[in-house]
């Protein structure tokens, strides 16, 4: 399982990731298309864990994310639910292997490949921090 969009902000402990300012951004109009696609695709896909915590967007904009850390995954690629607005709302872009996933998949989530041990994988693997 993969991760994607996890930030050292995210944990406690120092972990090996990047700062939520170090994620690549892109405003062209090529990735504009691409990330309302990925947003969507993100959002429709399989609930792991699901929280109602409620925290302000690290990027400064003001919004409150609620749900922030609730976990999706398509089966192989595990985010939290702040992801689309970080890829929505300020551009981040998504590793390559990802978007030609969502790509593969038409952007429609896979939704029937998450049962029990794939949803124990993603959690294991969103929260590792070795």
């Amino acid at each position: 399982m993969l991760r994607v969009g996890f930030v050292r902000e995210f944990f406690e402990a120092p972990v090996d990731l990047p700062g939520i300012r170090e994620l690549t951004r892109s405003d062209s109009g090529e990735w504009r298309e691409t990330a309302a696609l990925a947003v969507a695709y993100l959002a429709a896909s399989p609930v792991v864990a699901e929280f109602t915590e409620t925290d302000t967007c690290l990027l400064g904009c003001g919004e409150n994310l609620v749900g922030c850390s609730s976990l999706f995954t398509d089966g192989l690629w595990v985010w939290r639910a702040d992801l689309r607005h970080y890829v929505g709302r300020h551009g981040v872009t998504l590793p390559r292997e990802f978007v030609e996933r969502m790509r593969g998949f038409e952007w429609k989530p896979p939704v029937d490949v998450v049962d029990a041990p794939v949803a124990r994988l993603a959690l294991q693997t969103a929260w590792q921090v070795a």
